[in-house]
């Protein structure tokens, strides 16, 4: 059966009696809420396995937990010694949360041979990537997160979240070989540029 016709079956049911129609209230009101402790406990668990991986060498910057459903939630990680010029993470781009990103980041617009390395790395050992430039940074490479795990809204990407293990894994993998990379280029970039605030 197709999500909309689904759709249509929930509701008519919904609606055969008050007792029916109470408890699907009752679920709507509660579906953000529901959707708001998934998402926080799944990125919590992803932020723990990162951080056991990765080393104390690596800070890891969560504000899933503040804010869920919002646009720009992120999960950040770098290293200590790129003294916040610098991270590779999962960054939220629609709320819901929905168009979920990778995405690596370094602060100030500099032309940089070591950024152009970069983005050619990161194209030849996960996959083309994006660029774009913010007022005072830059994303020298980002790319969409593959379907199905690009929108949390959808009801399989919830389960998966609920269920954890997959949907940890791949996560988990991605942004592993981004670190791995990455990692080497930004810290040439963030040594070369001490100066950047």
């Amino acid at each position: 059966m197709k999500p909309n016709e689904e759709s249509v079956v929930i509701a008519e049911h919904s609606i055969e009696s008050e007792q029916t129609l109470r408890l699907a209230a009752k679920i709507g009101l509660a579906f953000p809420k529901i959707k708001e402790k998934l998402v926080r406990e799944f990125v919590q668990s992803l932020a723990c396995e990162l951080h056991a991986r990765l080393g104390k060498q690596w800070s890891i910057e969560n504000n899933w937990n503040e804010r869920p459903l919002k646009v720009g939630s992120h999960l950040a990680l770098s290293k200590r010694e790129w003294q916040h010029k610098a991270s590779i993470g999962l960054w939220c781009g629609r709320a819901g949360p929905s168009d979920l990103e990778y995405f690596v980041w370094r602060k100030g617009k500099q032309k940089s041979p070591t950024i152009t390395e970069l983005k050619q790395a990161l194209d030849e050992g996960c996959s083309h990537g994006n660029r774009c430039s913010h007022p005072d940074a830059e994303n020298p490479w980002w790319k969409y997160v593959d379907d199905p795990y690009r929108d949390w809204s959808a009801e399989s990407s919830l389960v998966a979240l609920w269920k954890k293990n997959e949907a940890q894994d791949y996560y988990a993998s991605h942004l592993l070989k981004l670190c791995e990379i990455g990692s080497p280029y930004l810290d040439r970039f963030c040594s070369t540029y001490p100066e950047l605030p």
